[in-house]
């Protein structure tokens, strides 16, 4: 499986390393990449928006899955019942917006979108919140103990 997280901004370097070591763990499990898009320069919220649109769906693969604390909450074990339901050597693309949020065009053309928590979480403290969530649920697929639950 090839999976993808494309997010608007760079990492902060205070979640670099417990990334790096989260990504380390998911290696063969998955192929796993996180793409790094360029935040926006403009001014006003609603001009950040479009201009990262624009850079996310130029990026992004169909039927991604777009982060928002609007979208359906699911437990780890129902991350992991969707990755078991992924055929073959499928390809998934996850999104997370940039500080200033999403425009309705990426939300309207999103597969699913998920929410991480009933919060609003900085899109960094995301980032590393999906990166370990990926990890468990192919440590659930695996029968792996890291899933204490």
């Amino acid at each position: 499986m090839n999976l993808r997280l494309l997010v608007v901004g760079k990492a902060g370097k205070d979640f670099r390393d417990y990334e790096a070591s989260l990504r380390k763990r998911l290696q063969g499990s998955a192929q796993f990449d996180i793409v790094e898009l360029p935040e926006s320069r403009a001014k006003q919220p609603n001009q950040i928006k479009s201009d990262e649109a624009k850079t996310i769906l130029k990026s992004v693969k169909p039927d991604f899955i777009l982060f928002d604390e609007s979208g359906q909450n699911l437990s780890s074990i129902q991350w992991a019942d969707f990755f078991t339901q992924q055929v073959g050597n499928a390809n998934v693309d996850f999104v997370i917006g940039g500080a200033a949020g999403v425009a309705q065009d990426v939300r309207k053309q999103a597969k699913h979108i998920w929410s991480l928590s009933n919060l609003t979480l900085p899109h960094q403290l995301a980032r590393v919140l999906v990166v370990e969530q990926l990890y468990r649920a192919f440590s659930i697929i695996q029968g792996h103990p890291y899933h204490k639950v």
